[in-house]
C-alpha cells in the first residue's frame, strides 16, 4: 500500500469522501493536466524552531521501501534517516509579499532519506508528511503531487527557552506506525562522535549535509511507481545553529528500522531559516540513463 495515502481516520464523513476523492487518479490525472498550463507560483515561509533528528540505519533494512531505480546514500552499509520538526510562519505564495500574512502558521513534521550523491545532489525522499492546518493538506494534496502531507490537529511542538537552555517537546500521531513523542534539550556538544565522524569531518560539513536540500522526491499517492520533485531553497545561519540531546523518545518506525537506547542520533536546532518551494517536475529520467514513468510533462520552475 502506498505510504502516502490520507491516513486521517475520523468518523465525519467529510474526512472519508475527502480521503477517497484526492487518491481517485480520474481526479489527479485531470489537475496535473490543468497545472501543466499554469505557471508555478512560489511559496514561502519563515520557519522557526527547526529541530533535526538523524539516525543511521542499516541499508538492508530500507531499501526494498525505495526499489530500483531509486538509491539511498549510503556509508559502509549505512544510510541516514532523520525527522524533522518545524513551525511555518505564514507558509503561503511569495508573490503577495507582505499580504501573505493572511495564510496559517502550520507545524510540518518530514520523514525522509537521502538520495544516492551521483543519483542527484542534494536531494531526499519522503517517508511521511505532516502537518496541523487542514488548509494546507487540502492545498498540498489538491494542487501538488510533491506534497501529500497527512493531517494531525493535535500536533505539539513546544520550545521553552530559560536563559540559554532550551527544552523541546513534540507530539505526532499519524497512525500506529507513524507517531512519535520526544524530549530533547540543548548541550554544547558540536563534537562528532562513533561513526558519525567517520562520515563528516567537522561540525559544519555535516550541516552542510542535512540543511541546503535542493530537491525533495515523493512518490506519487495513486502511483507510487511515479515519481515527483519539488525544487526548494533552504537559507539559515549555520553559526547559530546549536546541538542537541535526546531525553527521550518513543516512535515505533524507528525500531522496525532496528534503531534502540544505544543508538547514537545527530541533532540540532535552527532558530530561523527561509523556506521557498521554486517549483514542481515529474522525475522521468535519472543521471544514468534509466528511465522513469512521468505523470505530466516537465514543469518550469520560477527562479
Amino acid at each position: 500500500m502506498n505510504r502516502h495515502l490520507f491516513k486521517y481516520q475520523q468518523n465525519q464523513i467529510f474526512f472519508r469522501l475527502f480521503g477517497r476523492f484526492l487518491q481517485s487518479t480520474w481526479i489527479l490525472n485531470l489537475r496535473r493536466w490543468l497545472m501543466r498550463y499554469s505557471p508555478f507560483l512560489r511559496l514561502e515561509s519563515q520557519a522557526t524552531n527547526t529541530v533535526y533528528m538523524s539516525w543511521l540505519v542499516d541499508i538492508d533494512l530500507v531499501r526494498q521501501r525505495f526499489p530500483e531505480p531509486i538509491r539511498l546514500w549510503e556509508h559502509q552499509g549505512k544510510t541516514i534517516f532523520s525527522i524533522l520538526f518545524y513551525h511555518h510562519h505564514h507558509f503561503g505564495l511569495h508573490c503577495l509579499g507582505p499580504a501573505r500574512k493572511i495564510f496559517p502558521s502550520p507545524r510540518q513534521s518530514n520523514w525522509r532519506f537521502y538520495l544516492a550523491n551521483d543519483l542527484l545532489p542534494k536531494t531526499v525522499i519522503f517517508e511521511q508528511i505532516v502537518v496541523d492546518k487542514m488548509l494546507h493538506v487540502m492545498g498540498g494534496r489538491m494542487l501538488s503531487d510533491a506534497m501529500p502531507a497527512q493531517y494531525d490537529p493535535h500536533f505539539q511542538h513546544d520550545v521553552k527557552r530559560e536563559n540559554d537552555q532550551l527544552d523541546i517537546h513534540a507530539q505526532i500521531h499519524m497512525d500506529d506506525r507513524y507517531c512519535l513523542e520526544v524530549k530533547l534539550k540543548n548541550t554544547q556538544d558540536r563534537q562528532l562522535k562513533g561513526e558519525w565522524a567517520e562520515i563528516f569531518s567537522t561540525w559544519e560539513d555535516a550541516l552542510e549535509f542535512f540543511v541546503p536540500q535542493e530537491h525533495v522526491w515523493v512518490e506519487c499517492v495513486d502511483q507510487p511507481e511515479k515519481l515527483s520533485q519539488g525544487n526548494i531553497k533552504i537559507v539559515s545561519d549555520f553559526q547559530k545553529i546549536r546541538p542537541l540531546m535526546i531525553d527521550q523518545i518513543d516512535c515505533p518506525l524507528l525500531t522496525e528500522f532496528g534503531i534502540d537506547a544505544s543508538s547514537s542520533p545527530l541533532c540540532f536546532f535552527i532558530p530561523n531559516l527561509d523556506f521557498h518551494v521554486l517549483g514542481e517536475n515529474p522525475v522521468e529520467s535519472l543521471p544514468n540513463g534509466v528511465e522513469v514513468n512521468a505523470s505530466v510533462e516537465m514543469k518550469k520552475t520560477e527562479k
